[in-house]
């Protein structure tokens, strides 16, 4: 589900793509697509049309993913400082559209002509819409489309420069789709002698880019610190699970919270778990959907001894806990109404212990902790796939969280325990992002987001053991120097 900052960016590009179409570049493919610009009679025109918008899409996709990636390289998703410099770039380009500044550096190139003379026009309207969709192959009629560049770099999250890529490329093609049928008819005469008759019209265009950009930039600004933001610490909490714009935790004898920046918002049930369109809690002995957004019931799925979770658009993994040890089990959640029946991936008696789970798409995550040593487990849903992505017999490699291509888990010894965040297909034990020795407390439960991890501290004691949640940057790692009782052991609240 998208939140408030991927709609203000997401809207921002699909009228920035709008805007870029009147150049001479989209002016040109209004008439070669149109019924004017071939002999091929009003089917050509719609198959042309139908071409243009892949093209277009993949065009957008091309450019800003690829920048999101390089940018995720560099430095990494997210972090406030990236946030702050992508307002920037966002507030800057937002000033010069509302005042109509002149566009440079500009990009004069048009498209190459000669395709629609030696490709079927479906051909060359769907690489027409790659060029266009691009945005920097042909002329650039809005700083929009260099803010959008920057954003996508500065952020560097692959999956919110895919959003703005595929906004930018849609906003590309609506134009297209509504003028070049019309191309030589009194109608498509007059909307062209508009736009390019008539100044304000495009003045017009670009000053409803600039309040997008304004807007987004505020969301950069706005919305990334409403869940929460490093240095956060909530006491008295435990079991951390965080999307970019929630953070959902257990209160130590109280209730299942979600903090969304404002008040927090009690939940029915214990457990909370969010991902995807979803919250689950479990009340008893099932397990409660609701709806993300507004919380709204959409389904209960019996789920006996289940006391963690983890939840995505499709799959629903919870951890049950018996006399006989613990399992973990998934099951297919597309309709919540109706769920596919549990299937049960994994399981330890005795001595050993499994972890809560983490899900992201289709992939699972878990740690298994035996006398023998220990792991932190991948497996693919609906597949028979699975591997173990880190493991020690020494050490104790456990409770991971998972976000995208990036796990975090705990990595602790009789001393120190550690919060370790690692690419799942990369090797070794990764970076530390939080060490806090024994004294201070233990690192358990914990969450991971694009720029955040949130990791439970846990501060044993004979009478009353308690926790706290932090949130630790994933770009900043460090040490916390917090005082607490002196303890140590496995926790399990």
């Amino acid at each position: 589900m998208l939140g408030p900052l991927e709609i203000a960016l997401g809207v921002a590009a699909l009228l920035i793509g709008a805007t870029g179409t009147f150049s001479p570049c989209g002016l040109s493919v209004i008439d070669t697509i149109g019924p004017t610009g071939h002999t091929g009679g009003r089917r050509t025109t719609i198959a042309a049309c139908v071409a243009f918008v892949p093209g277009a899409i993949a065009g957008g996709l091309l450019t800003f993913g690829a920048l999101a990636a390089v940018g995720d390289l560099l430095h990494g998703a997210g972090g406030r400082a990236s946030y702050l410099v992508a307002a920037g770039i966002a507030l800057l380009a937002a000033a010069l559209e509302a005042r109509g500044t002149r566009i440079v550096p500009q990009i004069r190139r048009q498209l190459p002509e000669h395709w629609r003379r030696v490709m079927p026009m479906p051909v060359a309207a769907a690489l027409y819409g790659a060029l266009l969709g691009i945005g920097f192959t042909t002329f650039v009629l809005s700083f929009g489309v260099w803010a959008l560049a920057g954003v996508s770099l500065a952020v560097g999250d692959p999956a919110l420069g895919l959003l703005l890529g595929g906004c930018f490329g849609v906003g590309r093609a609506i134009p297209i789709l509504a003028l070049a049928p019309l191309a030589g008819r009194p109608a498509g005469i007059r909307a062209t002698e508009l736009i390019c008759e008539r100044p304000g019209v495009y003045l017009g265009l670009r000053r409803s880019d600039a309040a997008a950009l304004a807007a987004a930039a505020l969301a950069l600004v706005v919305v990334p610190g409403n869940a929460g933001a490093a240095g956060t610490s909530i006491a008295h909490a435990t079991d951390p699970s965080a999307t970019a714009d929630a953070l959902l935790f257990q209160r130590l004898g109280g209730p299942a919270v979600m903090s969304r920046g404002g008040p927090e918002i009690p939940l029915p049930g214990s457990h909370p778990a969010i991902g995807g369109r979803y919250v689950a809690t479990v009340q008893g002995n099932s397990i409660l959907l609701f709806d993300r957004a507004t919380l709204v019931p959409l389904g209960q799925v019996p789920a006996q001894g289940a006391d963690a979770l983890a939840v995505t658009d499709n799959w629903l993994a919870y951890r049950t806990s018996s006399v006989g040890g613990d399992a973990i089990v998934i099951r297919y959640i597309a309709n919540p109404a109706a769920p596919a029946p549990p299937q049960q991936v994994a399981s330890q008696g005795g001595a050993g212990q499994l972890s809560r789970p983490a899900v992201a798409g289709n992939v699972l995550l878990f740690g298994i902790a035996t006398p023998g040593g220990s792991r932190v487990v991948q497996r693919v849903m609906g597949t028979r796939k699975h591997r173990a992505l880190v493991r020690s017999r020494r050490l104790l490699v456990f409770d991971p969280s998972v976000r995208g291509r990036s796990f975090a888990y705990v990595r602790a010894d009789a001393r120190r325990s550690r919060l370790m965040v690692r690419r799942r297909h990369a090797h070794g034990a990764g970076r530390v992002l939080l060490s806090l020795g024994r004294s201070k407390g233990v690192l358990w439960s914990n969450a991971l987001t694009d720029r955040l991890a949130y990791a439970t501290i846990v501060q044993p004691s004979s009478n009353d053991p308690d926790a706290t949640i932090v949130g630790v940057s994933r770009r900043h790692p460090k040490r916390f120097h917090q005082r607490g009782p002196r303890g140590g052991g496995n926790h399990r609240f």
